[in-house]
């Protein structure tokens, strides 16, 4: 009872954290198990709360044994299908003993039960994978061989575009099953080498349906290129793909690319990184978007206008919102600032927060117009759904005020830095220039190379 309706409260809540939620492939996911669900694993509690919304039936969840402690927080996250295992790294100087762990494992998959592991082990908020740990191939494989069962191990990949920031979006990729039945007679001859391969085969399935960079400098320019570059190649992915699945495909394509040039010409990549990061500078000093810089003084002045009749008149309904939901919004925050400095904790100890506080916040809200004014129940009823919906108004609003002052910005270049202006230019049309005679060199590459194979 507990998770059903904690599963209900985190549904509604990550609809109004994201601001799209999308899942590519949901066919994919089996109704029922016995099941053991892989994921990348960058953005903590998030993860496994954004992938049990997904699925109709009750899962449990892999942890590791440092979040139990007291018998009363044990019995509420028992409670929540969390099944505790013991990691070396947590605790070095003790023997490490996973029988109980195991054993309730294995009878959550005997009971056609739907389990969820990271095989990572830990939560880093960056675009790669990590070491795929062998847990969750020897667990699958043991599990097989003891009891028959004829487990499916679903690879989930986790895409966010902003893991810590609210109003953010996830991409959940699905893959295909894996079927552990095909490696279980070289479990019977050579159980260590099946459980490598096992675990390699997972490792790839996770790459296929994830961003990976593997270092901080290739993502750096993956994202600087993504920003000037992307909207070039729009027309490069299949037209029926959803916007965020284009997001995907295009981000996928752009690091294949870099890894290319960085095996191959490591000298022209540095120098395009470095004009990359030098324009890049230039404009998040100027408060400036690249999309703004190759437009003409007419065009960003007629923008202009219309986002600013549209500031005058939707101010206040700005303010309204503001006013009815700052409090709420902002709690969360401090509350994920003062638990923890880790950047993967600050989006799910927001979400619950948010849970809280808003409700909380509306309540008193309804409750202090009704006392005040005593109006009609219609009244209260329009007054209450108008929270949420001028809470997220203030929030557009917000975003588009900060855009308006990039036009207002650009055009007071126009009048007083016009050489500042034509050099931004410049550089914007030398970079993508550069990325496009690299892009063909890429191609080129791909298809001599698909010829040759």
């Amino acid at each position: 009872m507990l998770y059903a309706i904690l599963k209900l409260i985190y549904r509604i809540g990550l609809r109004v954290f994201f601001r799209q939620l999308e899942v590519r492939r949901r066919d994919l996911m089996p109704q029922q198990g016995p099941l053991l669900i892989v994921s990348n694993h960058p953005n903590t509690f998030m993860d496994p709360v954004v992938i049990a919304a997904q699925l109709k039936q009750p899962v449990y969840f892999i942890a590791k044994s440092t979040v139990f402690g007291s018998s009363v927080q044990n019995w509420l996250l028992r409670k929540m299908h969390l099944i505790p295992i013991h990691r070396r790294e947590d605790n070095p100087e003790q023997p490490v003993s996973n029988e109980e762990a195991f054993a309730a494992i294995f009878k959550a998959l005997a009971q056609q039960k739907t389990l969820i592991i990271f095989p990572e082990g830990n939560s880093f908020n960056e675009r790669r994978l990590r070491k795929i740990k062998t847990g969750t191939a020897r667990i699958a494989l043991s599990a097989t061989a003891d009891t028959g069962l004829d487990i499916q191990i679903l690879p989930v990949g986790l895409n966010y575009t902003a893991p810590t920031r609210f109003r953010s979006s996830v991409f959940v990729n699905v893959g295909k099953p894996i079927n552990v039945a095909d490696y279980a007679e070289a479990y019977k001859t050579d159980g260590p080498a099946a459980v490598l391969a096992l675990t390699e085969e997972i490792r790839q399935r996770l790459e296929k349906l994830t961003i990976n960079t593997p270092t901080a400098e290739e993502d750096e320019l993956a994202r600087n290129i993504e920003a000037i570059y992307k909207e070039q190649l729009w027309d490069e992915v299949p037209p029926l793909a959803t916007t965020y699945e284009k997001e995907f495909l295009l981000t996928k394509g752009i690091v294949r690319s870099i890894n290319y040039f960085y095996r191959t010409q490591p000298e022209r990549v540095a120098v395009i990184r470095q004009k990359l990061q030098n324009y890049m500078l230039q404009l998040h000093r100027l408060h400036l978007q690249d999309t703004l810089v190759g437009q003409g003084r007419k065009s960003v002045l007629w923008q202009f206008l219309r986002l600013t009749v549209y500031l005058v008149l939707g101010f206040p309904a700005y303010v309204f919102g503001l006013l009815h939901n700052y409090v709420p919004y902002i709690i969360p925050s401090k509350i994920a600032r003062a638990v923890t400095h880790e950047e993967e904790w600050h989006a799910p100890i927001m979400l619950t927060a948010g849970i809280f506080t808003f409700p909380l916040a509306y309540t008193s809200e309804v409750w202090l117009l009704s006392q005040v004014w005593q109006p009609a129940t219609a009244a209260i009823l329009l007054y209450l759904l108008s929270l949420p919906l001028s809470g997220f108004f203030a929030l557009h609003y917000w975003s588009i005020l900060k855009h308006t002052q990039g036009h207002w910005t650009l055009l007071r270049l126009f009048s007083k830095r016009q050489l500042l202006v034509e050099d931004l230019r410049r550089q914007q049309e030398e970079l993508r220039l550069d990325l496009e005679q690299a892009r063909q060199e890429y191609l080129r590459e791909i298809n001599l190379h698909q010829k040759s194979a």
